[in-house]
C-alpha cells in the first residue's frame, strides 16, 4: 500500500468547482490507474486535503505519467487553485484504521 497526501489553497468561490475536478480525478485514477480510493478534507486552516490509497508507488507513477493537461477535470482544478504544496507520499507501518460509517445522531 502507498498512500499520498496532497493539499492546495482555493480561490475563494472555487471549491465547488475544485471538488467537481477532483472527483472525476479521483475517479480516472481509479477506473485506470488502480487507485484504491481518496478523501477530500478541508482543514481548520483552510487548506484542502486529499489522502490517496494506491497499491503501489509505481500505480501512482503512472496514473502521473501521462499529459492528461487538456483535460477538463484538471482544468477544473487548476483554474480553482491558488497555491500547491508538494505532495507527501509514505508507506504505512501500521494499520489500525477501522473503515466504518459514522452515526451522525449518536454524535450529538
Amino acid at each position: 500500500m502507498f498512500i499520498v497526501i496532497n493539499r492546495w489553497q482555493l480561490k475563494e468561490g472555487k471549491e465547488q468547482q475544485f471538488e467537481q475536478g477532483w472527483g472525476e480525478i479521483i475517479q480516472r485514477n481509479m477506473l485506470h490507474y488502480g487507485a484504491q480510493g481518496s478523501r477530500l478534507h478541508r482543514a481548520h486552516d483552510g487548506s484542502w486535503i486529499s489522502y490517496s490509497v494506491w497499491p503501489s508507488e509505481d500505480h501512482w507513477q503512472a496514473a502521473h505519467s501521462i499529459d492528461d493537461s487538456d483535460q477538463e477535470a484538471r482544468l477544473k482544478m487548476v483554474d480553482a487553485i491558488i497555491r500547491v504544496y508538494p505532495p507527501q507520499t509514505m508507506v504505512p507501518m501500521l494499520d489500525m484504521l477501522h473503515e466504518m460509517q459514522p452515526e451522525m445522531d449518536s454524535l450529538v
